[in-house]
This record gives structure tokens, sequence and C-alpha cells, in this order.
């Protein structure tokens, strides 16, 4: 009786995509260069205080991931994350709960 066997499986290569973050008064924007996907195949995570980019590209001899992840702090609204692919670019914006944004007093004449 032979062995049954197995399939061998090809490792990946993994890649860590640049990224530049930017923040204004009202969201971080994350900005990572990872060329050649599908939208599709794009993974943006976030819980608290995880934040986590994953992608994944079945092409030539290895399999090549993309990931990336940052801790985030209590000032990040989960349920606002949004996020667009274009050109090889991923734009992933996240808004800062409303109750973290600077807010202007109106200031009443008595």
């Amino acid at each position: 009786m032979t062995a049954p066997t197995q399939e061998k499986t090809r490792p990946a290569r993994e890649l860590t995509p640049s990224v530049d973050i930017f923040e204004n008064e009202t969201e971080l924007l994350v900005v990572a260069d990872v060329p050649g996907l599908d939208p599709n195949d794009i993974g943006v995570h976030v819980e608290l205080p995880d934040f986590r980019i994953e992608a994944k590209v079945q092409g030539g001899e290895k399999p090549v991931v993309y990931t990336r992840s940052f801790r985030i702090d209590e000032r990040i609204d989960p349920e606002s994350v949004k996020a667009e692919y274009k050109e090889g670019v991923l734009r992933v914006h996240l808004a800062k709960s409303s109750a973290f944004q600077p807010r202007r007093v109106a200031v009443q004449a008595s």
C-alpha cells in the first residue's frame, strides 16, 4: 500500500508595502503602494486597537502576500472606515470618532 501523496505548497513571498500616514482634524489617511492587485483581493481589517492591510496575488512561481499592520487608538470609529484602490495605490480613510473631533462652541450674548 502506498502512502498518500501530499500536495506541495509553494511558500508565498511576503512583502511589506510602503505606506504614508496623514492626519487632519477628522481622519487618519493611510496610503499604501500595492501594485498589481484586484480590489477584491485586498482585505482591510479594523479591530481596535489593530488595523491591518492584507492582500494576496497569485502569479508567477510564488504567490505574493502583502501585509502591514498598525496599532490605532480609540479615536478611530471602526464603523466609518472607507477604502479605495486606484492605479496600484490603496487609500484607507480612518475617520475619527465625533467625540474626538474639534468643535466650535457658539458664544451667545446675554
